[in-house]
């Protein structure tokens, strides 16, 4: 163990975990967290690039080109949407609403696809023929239609941390790995103000986790995304998705998203990816376009696209919460309170979202 030196500081506070990162796993599992009447505290630099930032706040029941539903597809919806449910009620503050998908085919063998494989286990979906599309949007095969939610992930963070903040919970601090000692009874974060003593430390961070001492070799796999807000003069009634997915927030404006990248891993907005991502949505939504916001940020996205939680198998009391990718608005619910039953009643997590899925990491 390294020996640490801490800085001077007036007082000691005591909690049952530390949280580090504030995007939407972290806030989400410090609410459910004190819902179950546990102490937490969330260290997290606000104005620091989260994924949550550029998250579409998507919750789309079929996905990837294979058409793949959620894992554990009931349970985990079920949780999110009971939880922002709850949340509505508690800020009095919608946060989510209701949208149709239009999933339009890329040709005949993603269609034939669509009919040999999925078709028959997802009937909430709606079959379109070509010929019944809109004649404004470009597309030839035709398409699925089907039910899906958009959660306003920005307004939602907000919320929760500003009610974070008012019950104490929050430390707009940097985390340094540097500064954590785990030499001792209880784990002690050294911070600016204070010293930090918890039971537990739970990394909900990100890709940021790969610089941490524990979890260096987590098996992320980060990926730049980009995520754009446009006016458009005309805008469609449902959200299209082909290629690229273009979601109406109102009668004059969208998101459009979102774009990979595994090479340049920063927040910088990429101007010639904000002109692709609009050249893919009007080639199947013509219209024109005027690029009001562009956001950037890494995700952390897990090396088989399924969230990643468990304890370190060396280091008990170090905690994992990550590897959401694109997917946190549907998981974070329902893998935070697998997360808190399995660390305070040693219930079993779901092999699906276990860091011990992961040959190296078994305890």
């Amino acid at each position: 163990m390294k020996n640490i030196s801490f800085l001077s500081s007036p007082r000691f506070t005591t909690t049952d975990y530390l949280i580090i990162g504030g995007g939407l796993a972290g806030c989400m599992l410090a609410w459910k967290l004190k819902r179950s009447g546990r102490q937490c505290i969330l260290i997290d630099t606000p104005h620091k690039s989260n994924a949550s930032r550029i998250s579409a706040g998507i919750i789309n029941p079929i996905t990837g080109k294979r058409f793949s539903p959620f894992w554990d597809n009931e349970a985990v919806l079920s949780s999110a949407l009971q939880s922002y449910k709850s949340l509505e009620q508690q800020f009095n503050t919608k946060f989510l609403r209701e949208i149709t998908a239009l999933r339009l085919f890329t040709d005949t063998e993603e269609r034939e696809q669509w009919f040999a494989k999925r078709a028959s286990a997802l009937t909430f979906a709606e079959y379109l023929p070509p010929e019944s599309i809109h004649s404004y949007i470009h597309q030839q095969w035709g398409g699925i239609r089907y039910g899906a939610w958009h959660l306003d992930a920005e307004l939602l963070i907000r919320s929760l941390r500003a009610w974070l903040a008012s019950e104490g919970c929050v430390r707009n601090e940097e985390y340094h790995h540097a500064h954590t000692d785990f030499s001792g009874e209880h784990v002690v974060i050294n911070t600016t103000q204070e010293h930090l003593q918890t039971r537990r430390i739970v990394f909900a961070n990100g890709w940021k986790v790969l610089e941490t001492e524990h979890w260096g070799n987590l098996p992320l796999s980060p990926a730049k995304g980009e995520l754009l807000t446009v006016r458009a003069k005309r805008v469609p009634k449902e959200m299209l998705v082909k290629g690229v997915f273009m979601l109406p927030l109102d009668d004059s404006t969208m998101r459009i998203g979102a774009s990979y990248s595994w090479e340049e891993l920063n927040d910088a907005p990429t101007p010639n990816t904000a002109e692709t991502l609009i050249a893919q949505a009007q080639s199947v939504f013509p219209t024109e376009m005027t690029l009001l916001r562009h956001d950037a940020g890494v995700r952390p996205a897990a090396q088989d696209s399924k969230p990643i939680l468990g304890i370190h198998p060396e280091e008990p009391r170090s905690v994992i919460f990550n590897g959401f990718g694109s997917k946190g608005a549907v998981y974070t619910p329902y893998c935070a309170e697998a997360l808190i039953d399995f660390l305070e009643e040693e219930k079993p997590l779901a092999s699906w979202c276990a860091l011990s899925r992961w040959r190296a990491w078994r305890l």
